[in-house]
């Protein structure tokens, strides 16, 4: 009994210690399984700091972004309500400049004729015609749109000019115009820009540069097809395609070969502008000839003596050589009155034979001059000339011949025409060797200039000058009383020369 009763003791403790180990080893399966947890937990709540750090940086950024957006968006709005009020200021006052060289832009003749009222009738039309060909060539130019003109001219100048042609009967009827012209519309402007080389030009061509690329004039009409000299100002802008855009050449006479070429658009007024240049006709000698009277000396005379009883004349002037109707008097003044008895200026023009088939023919009283001096050249000039002293008739190189209607009229010329060719070539500058000086050269801007000033001459090159120089028109025409002058066409006054040979006149 003892024996079992051991053996149960022990069964007993066996069992007991292997209990108690179960349990240690399901705590240490416990402990184990708690470990992992915190583990997992630990993690858990690591990635979940990390999350929230995150988090409250991106509200941050949301935040920031946020207030940069609600900033942006008020930018765009104010900047879309800038572009639209920028392009209501834009689109306002839209306008068409037209620009015109007066000098050679000319009206139609019933609208200088007409004075201030012909003035006002040009605006007009001009006005009209304009808004017309806008609308129908602008895009996007609204059909009333502003019709802006500016003219430059030398008023005097054209007045003088235009009255010789018959165009008007005075030259306050020009002028009548102009005024009539800018009352007419409120945009309109006729600006006298006085006497001088291209000053007109120099307006047109800087009032171009001043409206070409300004937004609100949506085409400029360029008006000066007459002069090849706009052709250097045009070729600036061939290289743009909004200048080509914007500039439209306007034509009045047909364009100069250098502005044709041009790739610029064109327009014509034909009812508005003339399309040919003005034509002054020539001085007639041949009608109505009126008694000739020799100059005489005085010396040695008294008041009742014949030489102070005036003629019956009709011109105002007491010397007035004259040509009649036909040639063939010549021939008989020649004969009553011998060359010697004619004062020295008239005995070359008289004494020179014309053929029959002249004298059936009247001809300009220039042509006529010309004709007879080139119908005997001579090598050698007058010697006193040469020499630079004065005729012996010191009485008669002061006078100016006139004809009856008050124009001059210088003597013949003897000259050799080859030697005038050859110094015409040259283009030296009239004023500066034989007129009263260049004014260009004088204040030391010769470039300014287009003729030569740097060339000797010698005294018979300076004397056959003065023919070259009777080609070249004088701005005061036939009526100059400069004594000394060269010829009818020069003026030694320092005016200028040829100063309507590229305005059309």
């Amino acid at each position: 009994m003892a024996t079992n009763g051991h053996a149960t003791n022990v069964s007993t403790t066996e069992t007991d210690h292997s209990h108690v180990a179960s349990f240690w080893a399901r705590y240490e399966h416990l402990k184990m399984h708690d470990v992992l947890k915190n583990v997992l937990l630990e993690d858990v709540l690591t990635r979940y700091e990390n999350l929230v750090l995150k988090h409250s940086v991106y509200n941050s950024e949301v935040e920031a972004e946020r207030a940069l957006a609600h900033t942006a968006l008020q930018r765009e709005q104010q900047a879309l309500a800038n572009v639209s009020q920028l392009q209501h200021i834009l689109n306002r006052d839209p306008f068409v400049l037209v620009l015109l060289d007066g000098d050679g832009m000319i009206f139609n003749n019933r609208y200088l004729r007409a004075g201030e009222a012909g003035g006002v009738k040009a605006a007009a039309v001009l006005h009209h015609a304009v808004q017309n060909w806008a609308a129908a060539n602008v895009d996007g130019c609204p059909a009333e749109v502003k019709v802006t003109v500016r003219v430059f001219a030398n008023l005097s100048g054209l007045a003088g000019v235009c009255t010789k042609a018959g165009l008007v009967a005075s030259p306050s009827q020009l002028e009548e115009f102009a005024r009539g012209f800018t009352r007419g519309k409120m945009l309109f402007d006729f600006v006298d820009v006085g006497p001088g080389k291209d000053r007109a030009d120099v307006k047109v061509a800087e009032a171009l540069r001043l409206f070409l690329y300004d937004y609100h004039c949506r085409q400029i009409l360029f008006g000066c097809s007459h002069d090849n000299g706009y052709a250097r100002v045009l070729e600036q802008y061939v290289e743009s395609a909004e200048a080509l855009q914007r500039v439209t050449l306007l034509e009045g006479v047909p364009f100069e070969k250098e502005l044709a070429a041009l790739p610029y658009s064109t327009a014509k007024f034909p009812t508005i502008f003339r399309d040919t240049k003005i034509s002054i006709p020539p001085v007639d000698l041949l009608a109505e000839p009126a008694p000739f009277r020799p100059s005489i000396d005085s010396r040695g005379l008294n008041a009742a003596c014949e030489a102070f009883t005036p003629g019956r004349s009709n011109t105002n002037t007491p010397l007035s050589p004259y040509l009649p109707k036909r040639l063939s008097p010549i021939h008989s003044l020649q004969s009553t009155s011998s060359p010697d008895s004619l004062p020295q200026h008239l005995r070359t023009f008289s004494s020179t034979s014309v053929s029959s088939s002249d004298a059936s023919n009247p001809t300009s009283p220039w042509a006529l001059v010309a004709k007879t001096s080139a119908a005997r050249p001579q090598t050698t000039a007058p010697t006193s000339f040469f020499a630079g002293t004065t005729p012996t008739t010191t009485s008669v190189a002061k006078e100016i011949l006139r004809n009856r209607a008050g124009h001059r009229v210088d003597e013949a010329l003897d000259y050799d025409r080859e030697e005038v060719l050859r110094l015409k070539k040259l283009k030296m500058c009239n004023q500066h060797y034989i007129g009263g000086g260049c004014c260009h050269y004088n204040a030391g801007k010769s470039d300014k200039c287009p003729h030569k000033h740097e060339i000797k001459v010698t005294a018979q090159e300076r004397y056959f000058l003065r023919v070259v120089a009777r080609e070249t028109p004088c701005k005061k025409g036939y009526v100059i009383s400069h004594p000394t002058s060269p010829s009818p066409y020069l003026d030694e006054g320092g005016g200028g020369v040829n100063v309507g040979a590229d305005k059309g006149w």
